[in-house]
């Protein structure tokens, strides 16, 4: 499947495109391809803009009636402080070079689900046991991920335990090309993203992998 996407500043050069497009249905593979729904129209590139706004600045409120009424919202000193970021326990195996080891792919170990705030692709890796998180934290670092999507991902990664859940929260910045309607990938909300870090592969205890 091939997905192509054209964007310039000037509409007319689009429409252009839009017209040669034709020989798509035409002059290739006959009854397997061409543009769907006919030829294409020209649209606006909209691309989002995040930013954070004080929340003093923000006038909280709603109207019932149609009379507004305010709902203050107090700030805290808790606003200010930062919790420090957890980390689960090392993995007990770590260091051991007695203990043989042997690849395997990650959905055998974890589930993922995967989406997007922007230009950043967020994904969460659930151990299927508890027990194998440590494994994951410690094979599943933020220079693994950032090399396993080097063709994808321009920025930085980040990592978060999720306590309770026996889970990780992985942040790829500038992920998605842009992210949104702005983008031009096959997937501009990094959906997939998760199936394709569970198709990695980590080096495991073969203890473990023989449970598997």
């Amino acid at each position: 499947m091939m997905r192509v996407v054209v964007d310039h500043p000037q509409k007319a050069a689009l429409e252009v495109f839009a017209r040669e497009i034709a020989p798509a249905g035409t002059s290739w593979a006959p009854g397997t391809t061409g543009p769907g729904g006919g030829r294409p129209s020209v649209s606006p590139l909209v691309k989002p803009f995040a930013f954070l706004l004080d929340k003093a600045a923000a006038q909280v409120g709603f109207v019932l009636d149609g009379e507004r009424h305010a709902a203050p919202v107090a700030a805290t000193a808790d606003d200010t402080v930062t919790p420090p970021i957890a980390a689960p326990a090392p993995f007990a195996g770590e260091g051991e070079p007695t203990q043989p080891t042997q690849p395997v792919r990650l959905v055998r170990l974890a589930w993922a689900r995967s989406g997007d705030k922007g230009d950043v692709s967020n994904i969460g890796l659930v151990a299927r046991r508890p027990e194998w998180l440590p494994l994951l934290w410690a094979r599943v670092t933020p220079e693994a991920v950032q090399a396993w999507f080097a063709h994808l991902v321009r920025g930085r990664v980040e990592r978060f335990h999720l306590p309770g859940i026996a889970a990780m929260n992985l942040l790829l910045h500038e992920a998605l090309d842009g992210g949104g309607p702005s983008s031009m990938r096959m997937d501009p909300l990094g959906k997939g993203m998760a199936q394709m870090l569970l198709d990695m592969e980590i080096e495991v205890p073969r203890s473990i992998a023989q449970t598997l």
